[in-house]
């Protein structure tokens, strides 16, 4: 089955140039974000612990209001084990229609990109839908940012300064991907 490409508009050359450009791809512009051994530790350490708990764990010592064996303790064990590896394995950026759709787990953001002013770097630890410390910083609206980290940081803010050239990087920015 061939699919015929000659009558597309300059938004799909966009969205496929797009596409082409990211690895990890979840659906058509889903891009993943980079993941620091860090963080593989501090989010599998936990998961690991809890299910090493259960499987050779003993009888709770002391007063507990929910012990682990109890069917609650199931329960919220079970939950958080599912949080965890949702928000883990469920976390990227999708670019489409004039905008960066966040998600990660249950929580989602949409950017519109006409809106933002500005990309800097930053090493920032903050809690932000990424995995590394070695984030983009994006600047919308007047005080509003988000920390991102995708894999391929030049093809991203190539992406945006696409859809909006006005977007300004700071001078690291510019030494590497000017």
């Amino acid at each position: 089955m061939e699919i015929d490409h000659s009558n597309r508009s300059e938004t799909s050359e966009t969205s496929n140039f797009i596409t082409r450009i990211y690895k990890g791809k979840r659906s058509d512009h889903s891009v993943f974000p980079e993941k620091d051994f860090w963080f593989y530790v501090l989010t599998w350490g936990p998961i690991l612990f809890i299910l090493f708990i259960y499987l050779y764990g003993g009888e709770p010592i002391g007063f507990q209001l929910i012990s682990y064996r109890d069917p609650l303790g199931y329960v919220i064990t079970a939950l958080l084990l599912l949080f965890l590896l949702w928000v883990w394995f469920d976390t990227g950026y999708k670019i489409e229609n004039g905008h960066i759709k966040i998600y990660s787990g249950p929580f989602r953001k949409k950017i519109k990109i006409s809106k933002i002013t500005k990309v800097n770097t930053t090493k920032s630890l903050s809690s932000a839908p990424s995995w590394t410390r070695n984030k983009l910083e994006i600047l919308y609206g007047h005080y509003d940012f988000i920390n991102l980290s995708p894999r391929n940081k030049r093809e991203f803010i190539q992406a945006l300064q696409k859809e909006n050239p006005q977007i300004k990087m700071d001078q690291k920015l510019q030494r590497l991907y000017g």
